[in-house]
């Protein structure tokens, strides 16, 4: 299968700006090429409101039309399991099964159903913790919902017709860190969204180049270990270059400290930007970190 999705989330985009407004030539002057700022960290993520947006960029333009194609919902019955982690363990390969056997063929009420396309499967939680799974087949062939009743036989299961509208709201739609199971978070990465060979389209040709560049490592910390991480990050840039800086408490909380007086100084750009004073550096924001520390000792 084809993985889109997470991979070195803690890289940030160096794409985007602040959120003033654009000035126009007679005006440039004014600008500070040496303008240093700081911002939140976003990671590119299924599970952050704003970074799925990074997620979904990377293969946005390569969505197929699915309007009219198969939609299938597989949900779990919690009787069948003694908890959601195992129910997921094993529901997960029992599907790649039942789609194994619905690519080759399968007898129902003297009729051979076949559904081999191309197809993606996105992964969702319910409150309670428990998976399941939306499956797109690139295919409007029917298929008989108690054929797929029979095979799946771990819980429940629908047959519908989606449009390209609503497929984009499933992609969009995010389960945040706090929503997540325990069982969840105790994990390093998780499939959030998955395509097999021929769902999306091409990637368009890009031309040969040689990076000099250190292959990615994939993180080892576990997801809520992660989700702490970046909540404690905040993005530094000047001169069009951007790295993060790691505080040792959320980010939020020293920015909700800070904005105000930022704002009446006329330092705040919006979208969470904030123009750093450049003798000073990061000083007020570790300061403040320690009083915030401090007071919660």
């Amino acid at each position: 299968m084809n993985h889109p999705g997470e991979t070195c989330e803690e890289r940030e985009s160096q794409g985007g700006g602040g959120g003033g407004q654009m000035l126009p030539a007679s005006a440039a002057k004014i600008i500070d090429p040496d303008e240093q700022t700081i911002k939140e960290f976003i990671p590119a993520s299924w599970f952050h409101p704003v970074g799925i947006h990074k997620v979904l960029a990377r293969f946005w333009d390569r969505l197929p039309d699915v309007s009219g194609m198969l939609f299938l919902t597989f949900t779990l019955d919690p009787k069948n399991y003694a908890n959601e982690e195992t129910a997921f363990e094993d529901s997960r390969d029992w599907l790649r099964k039942v789609f194994f056997q619905l690519r080759h063929g399968v007898e129902h009420e003297g009729k051979i159903y076949v559904i081999d396309a191309p197809y993606c499967i996105k992964v969702e939680f319910h409150e309670s913790g428990w998976v399941h799974y939306h499956a797109i087949f690139l295919t409007r062939r029917f298929l008989p919902k108690e054929l797929l009743a029979e095979l799946w036989d771990r819980g429940w299961v629908k047959v519908q017709r989606i449009t390209s509208k609503d497929f984009h709201y499933l992609l969009k739609y995010v389960t945040k860190p706090d929503a997540l199971p325990a069982w969840v978070l105790n994990r390093k990465r998780l499939r959030v969204f998955q395509s097999t060979k021929g769902f999306l389209k091409p990637p368009p040709p890009q031309p040969k180049t040689i990076s000099l560049k250190e292959p990615c490592k994939r993180a080892s910390y576990k997801m809520d270990e992660r989700f702490r991480r970046w909540a404690c990050m905040g993005v530094l840039r000047q001169n069009g270059m951007a790295r993060t800086v790691k505080f040792r408490m959320p980010y939020r909380d020293i920015f909700d400290q800070l904005v105000l007086s930022a704002a009446r100084d006329g330092r705040y750009k919006g979208n969470g930007e904030i123009i750093i004073n450049r003798k000073e550096g990061l000083t007020l924001w570790l300061r403040t970190q320690s009083q915030l520390l401090k007071a919660r000792s």
